[in-house]
């Protein structure tokens, strides 16, 4: 077969088919027409007795579908060192549904993305093999399988109510509307609790623009400093609810394990976790949206947030979320007009506008300059140096929306 070759990242690389240069001219020819994809998340109103078990038992199937998947693999090549593909195991639903009549009950393509995931799941292994970090991929329990997709089709959604193919229709609590062209449907369930997860296309938004630009120093005293001096407190959202988790930790602990009352208080740290994460989720949206919606240019440091999460104070890096508080800024600038910069962190709180540096212990929150007189908060004086790097170019690692 005839490989390609393409530049991707300024090198050459080949492409093994016809397909992988196919997708490739697709991805190209979106982002040249300014093309993005968009996630849209509904709740489902509570289910009827009869659409709930047919969602319990499509999430059941999908889920003895891909333990099998993995099963296969597993042993073809243990035994007969053979490397089963997607497509030797989607050749098989058909031989499947006959064996056992309950799959018929499950759209087809959902099915087929069941084994596109455990397709996902060895490229993922692989991968980490390459790297040394080796890790083999698990059967899944029913708490860790809660979703299953439709790629293409079998749903529709007409107002608020979705029609599943060979599941029934239930309603949305629709917060707002859907934009553009709806590519998948995934069902997932958290905490006892259903959701639609809509994947459109859509033309990117660009915002009016602003000659505004802004530092930002992430901390654990404030969530964030601004190079004009705004300080957003950090709400500590896990430590704020601590005891009322070690309360329904307790109950997990002193229950019979797999027992009925051991399984309600397992749901109740569930929700309560769900509530903490949501608390986050909904606090550095509105944050990210407010920031990206006034400023031109957002400059900030290209933290290791891993390696510090390893360090004495990994459960307060853990609470104040900085990674997906970047993430969300980065997604949100490339869908607009927006630039974000980030900048090397080294000696961002030890420099002092004049320049000159001196060494600050971390408890030490007031920098004083002996050479120019300078008296500021640190974590705003790392704001404005932060600011200066990026609009300077200097010890610059990473531009996003460029």
């Amino acid at each position: 077969m005839r490989n390609f070759c393409i530049m991707k990242n300024g090198q050459a690389s080949c492409c093994n088919n016809l397909n992988d240069l196919t997708k490739i001219i697709t991805v190209i020819m979106k982002i040249a027409d300014n093309i993005i994809q968009k996630a849209f998340r509904f709740r489902i109103c509570e289910p009827s007795e009869i659409v709930q078990a047919n969602l319990e038992q499509t999430l059941n199937l999908c889920r003895n579908l891909y333990n099998a998947a993995l099963q296969e693999r597993r042993d073809a090549y243990k035994l007969n060192r053979i490397s089963l593909n997607y497509y030797d195991q989607a050749n098989q639903l058909s031989e499947i549904k006959q064996i056992n009549s309950e799959y018929k009950d499950v759209h087809s393509q959902v099915l087929q993305d069941v084994l596109k995931r455990i397709k996902k799941t060895f490229k993922a292994f692989f991968n980490r093999v390459k790297k040394g970090q080796a890790g083999f991929p698990r059967f899944k329990s029913p708490s860790r399988y809660d979703s299953f997709c439709y790629p293409q089709s079998g749903f529709s959604l007409t107002g608020n109510k979705l029609q599943l193919s060979k599941i029934g229709t239930v309603k949305l609590k629709l917060s707002r509307q859907i934009r553009g062209r709806i590519k998948t449907l995934t069902i997932k369930r958290e905490c006892g609790k259903w959701f639609a997860v809509f994947t459109v296309e859509t033309k990117a938004e660009p915002l009016p623009k602003t000659n505004k630009t802004v530092g930002l120093d992430v901390g654990i005293e404030s969530f964030v400093t601004l190079s004009d001096g705004t300080r957003i407190d950090n709400w500590k959202y896990f430590e704020s609810s601590q005891k009322q988790l070690k309360k329904a930790q307790r109950k997990v602990s002193r229950r019979k394990k797999f027992s009925n009352r051991w399984c309600k208080a397992v749901k109740q740290v569930k929700k309560i976790h769900a509530h903490i994460k949501n608390q986050r989720n909904d606090f550095q949206h509105k944050l990210s949206t407010h920031l990206v919606g006034e400023f031109q240019t957002i400059v900030c440091e290209d933290l290791n947030i891993k390696g510090m999460s390893r360090g004495i104070l990994s459960k307060q890096v853990h609470d104040v979320g900085w990674s997906s508080f970047f993430q969300k800024i980065e997604y949100k600038v490339a869908n607009t007009n927006r630039r974000l910069i980030k900048v090397s962190p080294n000696y961002t709180s030890q420099t002092c506008l004049c320049g000159h540096r001196m060494k600050k212990t971390l408890s030490r929150r007031w920098h004083n300059c002996l050479k120019c007189g300078l008296s500021i908060h640190r974590d705003e004086l790392s704001a404005k140096i932060i600011l200066l790097l990026g609009l300077s170019g200097q010890d610059l690692t990473k531009a996003v929306g460029l």
